[in-house]
Formats: structure tokens, C-alpha cells, sequence
């Protein structure tokens, strides 16, 4: 397994085949308004409860982020499989 740059790594986020992926941009995008939303909401809430609430709901925004970008990027796969 090969070590990517950073580089490498940021523009496999968005870009398939050269070109900017609609997928890939709106699971970013929808990433972006959880995160926002859980900073606005959660965090300052968790921040009360002390230090394992807001590791918790940090946890808890990753893997929210990480399943709403792969399933923006499943629908696109199969919006490009089956419309051809």
C-alpha cells in the first residue's frame, strides 16, 4: 500500500476520472451542515458535562459526517452506473 501526499488525499475527497464530482461535493457540503449545526447545537451542551460528553458527541459528529458523505457518494455510483 502506497503512501499518498496530502495533495493526493484532498483532491481523492472530490474529484473522480480529473473532474469535480457532484456527489462528492454535496456529501462534503452536507458534512460541512452537521458539523456547523453539531458545533451550534451539541458541542456547548457536551462542554457542560465535562470532558467524555464532548469526546462522545466529537466521536459521534465524525462517524454522522463519514456515513452522510458515503451515502451521498453510493447515490451518485449508482445514479452513474444506472443512467447510461
Amino acid at each position: 500500500m502506497g503512501e499518498a501526499s496530502y495533495e493526493e488525499m484532498i483532491l481523492d475527497i472530490l474529484y473522480v476520472d480529473g473532474r469535480i464530482s457532484k456527489a462528492k461535493l454535496i456529501g462534503v457540503l452536507v458534512g460541512v451542515v452537521i458539523f456547523v449545526a453539531n458545533l451550534i447545537f451539541l458541542v456547548p451542551t457536551s462542554l457542560r458535562g465535562g470532558v467524555l460528553p464532548f469526546f462522545i458527541t466529537v466521536f459521534i459528529c465524525f462517524l454522522e459526517i463519514v456515513i452522510y458523505y458515503s451515502i451521498c457518494r453510493g447515490v451518485g455510483y449508482l445514479i452513474r452506473k444506472f443512467s447510461n
